[in-house]
């Protein structure tokens, strides 16, 4: 190298900008894609060093148990730790094992939907984490005693359909902030108030499908909590008693009465207290109409989430009418109403400037045509929740998609008039992550899916039971080249040809699901483990010796098979 040109290189390093680490960690926590993380971590050490820190929550699959030491080791910033559901390990030990690390951010644990209480393994884990704040032991048949000696600075703790010694909940664990008690019959009307009574700090409580507390009872108790933000009473009558008492609730921001029978009186009565409600839950509610609803909505000026799936009356003109009072809403959910049509999807769009998340499962969008010049662009949509719409066509998907230019979600499984225009989509939608479109267009003639443009945002996406070919197949994973989770469950014509071509042209998959791809040879996965190193997750077309004799093998390169 000349001297000039070896002066100029020491110089640019010399004037390189250095980045501390915690801005390196704020550009990390942007990635839309936590498994992009992986790919940063192969950089550099310094990189590694930095994705190590921002993994926070690690979920022990039986699959996981081999590789738990070297994981507690790499995470040593993991602030929750799940157990999943049946793990048919010695949980005891697991948690001994767990407590051995020094994980000095943990502060959440879950041991749901275990088959025993681990309750020598608590006591080992309360040792190296006496300060632990979250714990989930729901359905299991949880030793509160226990849990309040050995947890005393407990403050969230979620007990669903757990066999409980109530005297041990209400008596033993002062620091409570949220508690969620849904489906405890054995919870009365003194132990519910003695809770509230004691529980000084509790901000949040769930009381859904609790049959032995009257409405009287949850009245009194609450009354005792007026700084209550989060409650949830579903599946009850609600009187104007209880509303009196959620009256009182000036700090109350989320509102839950799902299931629930309601009368219009009591929501004028609850509109008037002026609440300031940023979540309210009203699905499934009965005894309610326009009346009460809009009275309700007139006066919650920054409800941000509303879900009003099931409602019998709904129609095009109550949520046109009523998507003008919601100018800050970000979540609305109107699942189940079948009166609804295209109409209500875009009256949101439009009378609602800041909405992320649409969900009209289940209803009749399609069936009602908009003009064009009635449609306006909503840049904010990025959610939206249209399965099971049997109105829906492609000239209604084409619109939706001409509207909302940065949609990154589109579930459209099981919508069987829509076809060609979910390619539409992919195409106008330049954001667009993750698809969903298992069962598309069942009731039409056989549609070319060609995909003929790259899509390189594209990470997830559901083919199920979608009858496309090898050549489609292929065409769709060099157009989505980034995929990192393919599911092909019953997809009768793909064959092994077709999924090796998918595995050579998806460098960045992760997960592939080939349940009853009839065609495809089990045989395959030996072959997808070694040439694509980033998988982890294959679920196989069909059980096999040779998939069960490999199993271990498998997961030595980091990648776990199973198959349903």
């Amino acid at each position: 190298m000349p001297p000039s040109s070896s002066k100029n290189s020491r110089y640019h390093q010399q004037w390189q900008p250095h980045l501390p680490d915690e801005c390196w960690e704020s550009i990390f926590k942007h990635l839309t894609n936590p498994h992009d993380l992986e790919s940063l971590s192969l950089v550099s050490r310094h990189f590694l060093s930095l994705s190590n820190r921002l993994l926070t929550h690690l979920t022990v699959y039986p699959h996981t148990l081999p590789l738990l030491p070297a994981l507690l080791r790499r995470f040593t910033t993991l602030t929750t730790i799940k157990l999943a559901p049946y793990i048919k390990a010695d949980i005891d030990a697991l948690l001994s094992q767990i407590a051995s690390f020094d994980l000095p951010s943990l502060h959440s644990l879950d041991v749901s939907h275990q088959d025993t209480f681990p309750s020598h393994g608590l006591r080992q884990f309360s040792q190296k984490f006496p300060t632990l704040k979250s714990l989930n032991c729901s359905h299991t048949d949880p030793d509160l005693v226990l849990i309040a000696e050995c947890f005393p600075n407990l403050e969230e703790i979620d007990l669903t359909d757990a066999d409980l010694q109530v005297k041990a909940l209400t008596s033993g664990l002062k620091k409570l902030r949220k508690v969620d008690l849904s489906g405890i019959y054995n919870f009365r009307d003194s132990s519910i108030f003695t809770l509230c009574l004691n529980c000084v700090s509790l901000e949040a409580l769930v009381l859904d499908d609790t049959g032995s507390l009257s409405e009287i009872g949850i009245a009194n108790a609450i009354r005792q909590r007026p700084q209550l933000r989060s409650l949830a009473v579903r599946g009850d009558n609600v009187t104007l008693e209880l509303i009196d008492s959620l009256v009182s609730l000036k700090c109350l921001t989320c509102l839950d009465l799902s299931h629930s029978t309601i009368s219009d009186d009591a929501l004028c009565a609850l509109a008037d207290g002026v609440l300031p409600l940023r979540e309210l839950s009203l699905g499934d509610c009965s005894g309610y109409q326009y009346s009460g609803i809009s009275c309700l909505l007139r006066m919650c000026n920054n409800l941000q989430h509303l879900d009003l799936q099931d409602t019998e009356f709904l129609n095009d003109e109550c949520v046109i009418e009523l998507s003008l009072l919601l100018a800050n809403l970000n979540v609305v959910k109107l699942g189940g109403n079948k009166n609804l049509t295209d109409l209500s999807l875009f009256a949101i769009m439009h009378n609602c400037p800041l909405i992320t998340e649409i969900r009209m499962e289940r209803t009749s969008v399609g069936k009602q045509k908009v003009e064009e010049d009635c449609l306006a662009v909503n840049s904010h949509v990025k959610f939206l929740y249209l399965a099971c719409n049997s109105c829906l066509n492609d000239e209604s998907v084409k619109m939706i998609a001409s509207v909302c230019p940065n949609l990154e979600m589109m579930d459209l499984s099981c919508c069987k008039r829509v076809s060609k225009s979910a390619v539409e989509v992919l195409w106008r939608c330049c954001k667009i992550q993750r698809m969903d479109l298992a069962c598309l267009g069942h009731q039409l003639s056989q549609f070319q899916f060609q995909v003929n443009f790259e899509v390189p945002t594209l990470f997830m996406l559901n083919l199920s039971r979608l009858s496309i070919s090898n050549d489609e197949l292929s065409l769709i994973s060099k157009s989505c080249y980034k995929l990192k989770e393919l599911k092909l469950d019953y997809c009768d014509k793909i064959t092994t040809s077709g999924v090796k071509q998918v595995v050579k042209n998806c460098k960045q998959l992760r997960m592939i699901s080939l349940y009853y791809c009839k065609k495809v040879s089990s045989d395959i996965v030996s072959w997808m483990v070694l040439a694509r190193p980033s998988l982890r997750k294959i679920i196989a077309p069909r059980s096999s010796r040779h998939i069960v004799d490999q199993r271990d093998h498998f997961l030595r390169h980091g990648c776990f098979v199973e198959w349903i």
